[in-house]
C-alpha cells in the first residue's frame, strides 16, 4: 500500500508519507541554529527532540482511516492522526530522553511539553480541557481504535519507514502504542493541572514550547506546500556606504551630511572593535541617536557588519529582522533596504497592508499561494515587519501566528523607536527581549532618540540586574556630545490655562507667522475636525489664503497619502502651509515644519512632534513647539500618571531646550521605573508566560482593544467599485475564481483586501450606529465585517476634506 502525507484531487497526486515526515524531521533541525539552549538543555538535545518531534508528527496519519480519508472515502472521527502521534511522540521520546536526562521532574515536563506540540500542531496551543472527566472515555476509545490499527498494519508501515529511516526497521510498535502507560501515568494525565498551578513555575517552558512548536508547525507548511527552507545569504556592509555615497551625491546640505557620515562611522569603528568574545557573548547593542542622524541604515550596516561576524565566528548566516512600530514608515524603509540590498539577497516585507505581488522578484515564478506562506513565515534573508507582527508571533497561542517565530532563532533583530511600546508592557517587553536572546540567541540592536530603559524595566519584572549592566554594547557612546550641539527646537508650555477651540486659534494667529509653515497636533478626531474649520474660517475672515490641510484616521489612507505628498511638495518649495493633525503625524511621517503647537500629552509624544520641526537644521534654531492644554482632551487618550508626571515636569520650565529634552526623558523613565511594575506586565508575566496560560498570553494588545471599533469601506471612486467587486468574486467564487483551490483564492483574497485598505476608516461602533452605516452584505449578499459607504451615500456620509462625518 502507498501512504501518503496528502492529496491533490484534482491533480490526482499525493506525497508518499515517509518522504513528508523525513523532510519535516530534516528542515526541523537544519533551521535550528548552534546558539538556541535553554537552562537544562543543551543544542544537541533541541536538535534530536526537533528531529524526532518533525519524524513522527504525522505518524497516525499510517492509519487506514486517515489513508480512506484522503481520497474521500471516510469521513469519521477515527481519521484524526494528531492525537496518537503525540502519543507515539512522548512515549517514543520518553525511553530515548531518560537514559540521558537525571532530572524526573524535567523530564516529564519535557516530555509533556513535546506531547503538546505534536497533538496540537493543526490547532492553537492550549494546556485546557485537555483530559476533561466527561470526554475521557470517548478519547482513549478513539485513540484506542486508531491504535489498534496501527498495530495490525505495523510491518507494512515499518517497511514504508525503513525505506528512508534503515534505523527504524526494527522499531517497537508495541513499547510506542502502549496507551496504558499514559492513563497510568499520574503525571501525564495532571501535568496541566500542575503546570496552570505554578507547581514548574520557570519561563523557559513557554520559550521552549512556543519554540519548537514553530519549528513544527513551519516545517510541516512548507513542506506540504512543496517549498523548502531557504538557506541564508550574507549581505556585504560596503553597499549602505556605496548606496549612500549615490544618494547623498547632489546634497547641498554638507554639515548634515558630515554629521551623518561621522557619526556612521563611529557606530561600524564600534562594531569593528568587538572582540570575538564581545561578539559571541553580546546580545544588546544600544543606538541613541537624534532624529535626522541617519539611524535607518547606520543600523542596518551595522546588522550587516554583525552578521558577518557572527558567520566568521559561529558558522552561520543570521536573517535581519528589522521592527518598526508604524505601517505607514513600512514603505519608506523598503526602499531604503531595497537600494541596498539589491539582487543580493531576498527581502521579504510582511504587515497587514502588505502587497504579496510586490514580495515576489520578477524573476521568481511562483504562485501566489506559495508567496503569502513564504511571507507569513518570513522565508527571506531580510525582513521588514512591524511591531505588531513581531510580538504577536511571541504573545500568542494561535498557530498562523507562531510559525514564523523560530525566525527569531539566531537572528539579528532591529527596533526601532522602542519607545513605541506602551509603557504599562515595557517590563514585559523587557523581560521578554532578554529572555529571547538567552534562549534563542538572538541579537537586538534597540535604536530610539530617547531610550526609553526598556532592559532596566525588564530587570525589574525579573528581579535581575544582569542584561542592562552587563551585556549590552553601546554602539554610538558619543550620542551625548550630539544631543549637547541640537539647537533645532525648543518646547514652550502654555499650560496655566485650558482652551477651547476658538481660544486656541486666537493663540495660534497670534503666535504664527504667515509667511511660515506651522503644524497643529491634537488628541482626538472631533477636536481635529472642529480645529480645520476654525482655523480656516479665520484665516478666510483675515484675508490670508495660506492652504491648511486635515491628517488623520479619519479620512481613507489613500486621502491621507495624498496629504502628506502634497504637504511635503509645500514645505520642500518653503511655501507657507499648515497641517491639523491627529497623532498620526507622530507615526514615522517625515515632514519638517517651521513651528508645532501641540495639544499636552506624555513626554515622548511631545519629543516626537518636535521632531517634525525644523529637521534638519536649515531654519534657523529653536524654533518653538507651543505645548497647550485643549479642555479634557488628552484625559480621554492617556494614562493619567503619564499626564501628571509630564505636566510636573514641564511646569519646572519656562521654555525647554532641545539639548535638555533627553535629561528630562530620563528623568521621566526613572520615575516611572519607581513605581514598580505594572499590573499588566505582572499578569501575563506571572499567568501566562510562567503557568503557560494562553488565555492570560493575549491579554497583551500594542494596538488598544478595537472591539468597539468598525473597518468602514468608502466606496468613493471607480477604483474602489473594481476592487470590491473582486473581492466578492474571490469570496463567492465566480468567473476565473471557480477553479482556484482554497489556499489560492486565500491568498488572493489577502492580495485584494490589502488594495482594498486604502479605501477603509475606522470609526467607533456607537458612531456607527447612530449614522446608520449599511453592512458591506447589503451590496451584493457577501457576508463580510465590514460596513460600507455606497457611492450614493459618500457625499452625504465622508467628507473630501475631514473624512467620516459625524451625524
Amino acid at each position: 500500500m502507498k501512504y501518503l502525507a496528502h492529496f491533490d484531487k484534482d491533480k490526482r497526486y499525493g506525497q508518499p508519507l515517509n518522504e513528508h515526515l523525513k523532510a519535516v524531521a530534516e528542515m526541523c533541525t537544519e533551521i535550528v541554529p548552534n546558539v538556541v539552549k535553554f537552562k537544562d538543555m543543551d543544542n544537541d538535545i533541541i536538535k534530536y527532540l526537533a528531529y524526532n518531534i518533525g519524524f513522527f508528527h504525522d505518524i497516525g496519519k499510517y492509519s487506514n482511516f486517515f489513508q480512506e480519508y484522503l481520497i474521500g472515502n471516510y469521513k469519521g472521527s477515527y481519521k484524526n492522526h494528531a492525537h496518537i502521534s503525540a502519543c507515539f511522540s512522548y512515549l517514543f521520546l520518553f525511553d530515548k530522553v531518560k537514559m540521558i536526562c537525571k532530572n524526573e521532574n524535567l523530564m516529564y515536563i519535557l516530555m509533556y511539553l513535546c506531547y503538546i506540540i505534536v497533538r496540537m500542531h493543526h490547532n492553537s496551543l492550549t494546556l485546557d480541557r485537555l483530559f476533561t472527566i466527561e470526554g475521557q472515555d470517548v478519547m482513549w476509545q478513539e485513540l484506542n481504535v486508531i491504535r489498534q490499527n496501527l498495530f495490525e498494519n505495523q510491518h507494512q508501515i515499518l517497511d514504508d519507514l525503513s525505506s528512508i529511516a534503515p534505523n527504524l526497521k526494527d522499531l517497537d510498535f508495541s513499547t510506542y502504542l502502549d496507551l496504558e502507560r499514559l492513563k497510568g501515568n499520574k503525571y501525564f494525565m495532571n501535568m496541566p493541572q500542575l503546570l496552570k498551578m505554578g507547581r514548574f513555575a520557570d519561563e523557559q517552558w513557554y520559550f521552549f514550547l512556543i519554540y519548537m512548536f514553530s519549528l513544527l508547525v513551519d516545517s510541516d507548511k512548507l513542506d506540504s506546500a512543496e517549498l523548502v527552507h531557504r538557506s541564508g545569504k550574507s549581505i556585504s556592509h560596503s553597499r549602505v556606504a556605496k548606496y549612500l555615497a549615490f544618494k547623498d551625491k547632489g546634497s547641498v546640505d554638507k554639515t548634515l551630511l558630515l554629521k551623518r557620515e561621522n557619526a556612521r562611522r563611529e557606530m561600524m569603528n564600534n562594531v569593528d572593535s568587538l572582540t570575538d568574545e564581545q561578539i559571541k557573548n553580546s546580545r544588546f547593542f544600544i543606538i541613541t541617536a537624534p532624529t535626522g542622524i541617519g539611524k535607518t541604515l547606520s543600523s542596518l550596516q551595522c546588522a550587516l557588519r554583525l552578521q558577518q561576524r557572527i558567520q566568521d565566528i559561529e558558522e552561520y548566516v543570521p536573517k535581519i529582522i528589522t521592527a518598526i512600530p508604524f505601517i505607514n514608515i513600512i514603505e519608506q524603509t523598503r526602499k531604503e533596504y531595497e537600494n541596498v540590498i539589491g539582487d543580493q539577497a531576498s527581502l521579504v516585507v510582511h504587515h497587514r497592508l502588505a502587497d504579496i505581488a510586490s514580495n515576489i522578484k520578477s524573476s521568481e515564478n511562483i504562485p501566489i499561494s506559495k508567496a503569502l506562506l513564504e511571507i507569513e513565515a518570513w522565508e527571506g534573508d531580510v525582513i521588514l515587519t512591524t511591531f505588531v507582527q513581531l510580538f504577536q508571533s511571541i504573545f500568542t497561542g494561535r498557530n498562523s501566528a507562531l510559525k514564523k517565530l523560530n525566525k527569531l532563532a539566531g537572528s539579528i533583530v532591529i527596533l526601532d523607536e522602542v519607545q513605541a511600546i506602551p509603557e504599562k508592557y515595557m517590563p514585559l517587553v523587557g523581560a521578554t527581549l532578554q529572555k529571547i536572546s538567552e534562549y534563542y540567541g538572538t541579537r537586538f540592536i534597540l535604536m530610539t532618540a530617547t531610550q526609553p530603559k526598556i532592559l532596566e524595566f525588564g530587570d525589574r519584572l525579573l528581579n535581575s540586574h544582569e542584561y542592562s549592566s552587563k551585556k549590552t554594547i553601546d554602539l554610538f557612546p558619543s550620542s551625548e556630545t550630539y544631543f549637547a550641539q541640537l539647537k533645532r527646537t525648543k518646547f514652550v508650555p502654555v499650560l496655566e490655562e485650558e482652551m477651547n477651540t476658538d481660544k486656541f486659534v486666537e493663540f495660534f494667529i497670534e503666535k504664527w507667522n504667515p509667511l511660515k509653515s506651522a503644524v497643529i497636533v491634537v488628541n482626538t478626531i472631533e477636536r481635529s475636525i472642529e480645529v480645520y474649520y476654525a482655523l480656516k474660517s479665520e484665516l478666510k475672515g483675515r484675508g490670508i489664503d495660506t492652504p491648511v490641510y486635515y491628517l488623520s484616521t479619519n479620512i481613507i489612507p489613500k486621502k491621507r497619502m495624498s496629504v502628506i505628498q502634497e504637504v511635503d511638495k509645500l514645505l520642500r518649495a518653503n511655501k507657507s502651509v499648515i497641517l491639523v493633525s491627529t497623532q498620526t503625524i507622530e507615526a514615522g511621517v517625515d515632514l519638517d515644519f517651521d513651528i508645532a503647537f501641540r495639544d499636552f500629552a506624555p513626554l515622548d509624544s511631545l519629543v516626537q512632534t518636535a521632531g517634525r520641526v525644523n529637521r534638519n537644521s536649515q531654519k534657523g534654531e529653536h524654533l518653538p513647539v507651543y505645548i497647550v492644554k485643549l479642555a479634557h482632551d488628552s484625559d480621554y487618550i492617556y494614562h493619567l500618571f503619564n499626564r501628571k508626571l509630564t505636566m510636573d515636569l514641564l511646569r519646572e520650565y519656562k521654555e525647554i531646550y532641545e539639548w535638555q529634552y533627553n535629561k528630562i526623558v530620563d528623568r521621566y523613565y526613572d520615575k516611572i521605573l519607581s513605581l514598580g511594575i505594572p499590573q499588566e506586565s505582572k499578569n501575563i508575566w506571572n499567568e501566562g508566560i510562567l503557568k503557560l496560560d494562553f488565555n492570560k498570553i493575549p491579554e497583551f494588545k500594542l494596538i488598544e482593544d478595537l472591539s468597539f471599533i468598525c473597518d468602514v469601506y468608502v466606496e468613493k471612486d471607480e477604483n474602489a467599485t473594481v476592487l470590491a467587486n473582486e473581492y466578492e468574486n474571490i469570496i463567492l467564487e465566480r468567473g476565473d475564481y471557480a477553479h482556484y483551490n482554497s489556499f489560492e483564492r486565500k491568498a488572493l483574497l489577502r492580495n485584494i483586501t490589502a488594495k482594498m485598505n486604502d479605501y477603509i476608516i475606522q470609526v467607533k461602533e456607537r458612531k456607527v450606529e447612530s449614522n446608520l452605516l449599511q453592512n458591506f452584505e447589503i451590496r451584493n449578499g457577501v457576508q463580510s465585517s465590514l460596513r460600507w459607504i455606497s457611492p450614493k451615500d459618500v457625499s452625504k456620509l465622508y467628507d473630501e476634506e475631514t473624512g467620516f462625518k459625524f451625524i
